[in-house]
């Protein structure tokens, strides 16, 4: 929005109701299937009060997908262990897939309208980068520490471990179709971790 005053706490606690009912609706019903007037419905204000928060659905939408993708990178942010390279990649693996399970409709919104939205595909992709970016930057840290063999692209080697565990939790979390196995998360992330070292480790 082009006015850029600082709001209130009460004008906080309501563009931030706005955003939450835009959530759970655009989760429940899809993007496209949701108008204005069913979000302020939800968040009980008037349909004009919108306006002041946001220019339109889009904006909202966007902000949406930023917010998820600023707090993924956040979330799964662990301290590496150079003692136990593992424990660090195992413990950031088992939070990405509880976040992406918690927030599976928001991740499923954001790759539904990159096809189209080319905001939204410049917000994905971003994000995309991002995570390769600290894969590889752990990899470059085990070739250091002499777990992780010399020799590999360690970019696309990023990119494939990345792509590897989005795929997982896009399939298992937003497709919901019976055609991935229903394990622990803590099952998965230890599978997911076992299946990148065996990978890139140091063969004997």
């Amino acid at each position: 929005m082009d006015d850029t005053r600082p709001l209130t706490p009460k004008g906080r606690d309501t563009r931030r109701r706005l955003m939450a009912e835009a959530k759970r609706l655009f989760g429940e019903r899809g993007y496209s299937r949701v108008r204005i007037t069913d979000i302020t419905e939800a968040a009980g204000i008037s349909g004009g009060a919108f306006y002041r928060y946001f220019t339109d659905r889009h904006e909202l939408m966007i902000e949406l997908l930023r917010e998820l993708t600023d707090e993924a990178f956040d979330f799964v942010r662990v301290p590496w262990d150079g003692d136990d390279p593992r424990a660090s990649v195992l413990r950031s693996t088992q939070l990405y897939l509880r976040f992406y399970d918690a927030n599976r409709e928001l991740f499923g919104l954001l790759v539904e309208l990159a096809q189209t939205d080319d905001e939204v595909r410049r917000i994905w992709a971003g994000s995309r980068q991002a995570f390769y970016g600290r894969i590889a930057h752990a990899l470059r840290r085990g070739i250091e520490s002499g777990v992780v063999r010399t020799g590999i692209d360690i970019e696309v080697a990023a990119e494939m471990l990345g792509s590897m565990s989005e795929f997982y939790a896009f399939q298992r979390f937003v497709l919901c179709d019976g055609v991935i196995k229903d394990v622990p998360i803590e099952v998965a992330g230890e599978t997911l971790v076992d299946t990148w070292i065996s990978g890139v480790s140091k063969r004997a």
